[in-house]
């Protein structure tokens, strides 16, 4: 129990020192699309593409309630960056393309980095695979412990996986998180399940036969009901910032 404390611990203490999000759906309205992107690609090549300025991306929704509208996020180094109010940029926004869509809710989100794996990239990986979480916040310390010791796993183990996830900070209903895997094409991620078992074999290697298989139920019987829903995501580059290498 002390070790989980301590790791709850230093988690919460990443998250507080870590990227911060903020993100909203785009209901963009009917006959509207191409429209609609075509400012948004305007608007964020002239006032989002320095590196002193709010550093915004931009991707399409695949699947769900939500289909075809844009998802917007904006990125900051820690949680003073957003105090970097693009004035000039929205006032644009909402001159060229505020009636053309619909906001949603907006949440932010910090970086959960003891939960998160990078390896190293070298090429655009534009497919989101996003699973959306609720959790018990009584349960909190079964749902993180999974989290991380998972992405601890795919660290040890090498794998090309590229994992991120990032805790609600405001905006949600309950206690919330975002775990995001970055394919280049659905060949890529139909390959990735050689990584995921590389992964879980490692995972059980660490921390005893069967494992993964305990923490992961133990994970699921974290969740509120139906506190997990899956979406697919394209980044669309053309309409965000430069990424940073």
């Amino acid at each position: 129990m002390r070790k989980l404390f301590l790791l709850i611990t230093i988690l919460s203490f990443s998250i507080a020192s870590s990227q911060v999000a903020v993100t909203r759906v785009l209901d963009v309205k009917p006959g509207q699309m191409d429209k609609m992107m075509e400012g948004v690609a305007k608007k964020t090549k002239m006032f989002n593409s320095g590196a002193d300025d709010a550093q915004w991306y931009t991707f399409q929704i695949l699947s769900g309630a939500n289909a075809q509208d844009l998802w917007r996020v904006q990125i900051a180094e820690n949680i003073a960056g957003l105090d970097n109010v693009d004035t000039e940029g929205n006032a644009y926004w909402q001159k060229t393309v505020g009636d053309l869509h619909e906001s949603g809710a907006v949440r932010r989100w910090g970086k959960a980095n003891p939960a998160s794996y990078t390896p190293e990239v070298s090429e655009l990986k534009p497919l989101t695979r996003a699973l959306f979480f609720n959790f018990d916040p009584t349960k909190s310390d079964d749902f993180w412990n999974f989290r991380v010791r998972l992405a601890n796993a795919h660290k040890e183990a090498g794998t090309s996986a590229w994992m991120e996830t990032w805790w609600c900070s405001s905006g949600c209903d309950g206690s919330g998180a975002v775990v995001f895997y970055y394919f280049k094409d659905y060949a890529d991620q139909m390959a990735a399940n050689e990584q995921v078992q590389k992964a879980i074999d490692k995972y059980n290697e660490l921390h005893g036969n069967d494992s993964y298989e305990y923490d992961l139920e133990k994970m699921i019987e974290s969740l509120m009901p139906n506190g997990q829903r899956i979406r697919d995501l394209m980044f669309l580059p053309e309409l965000s910032s430069p990424i940073s290498n």
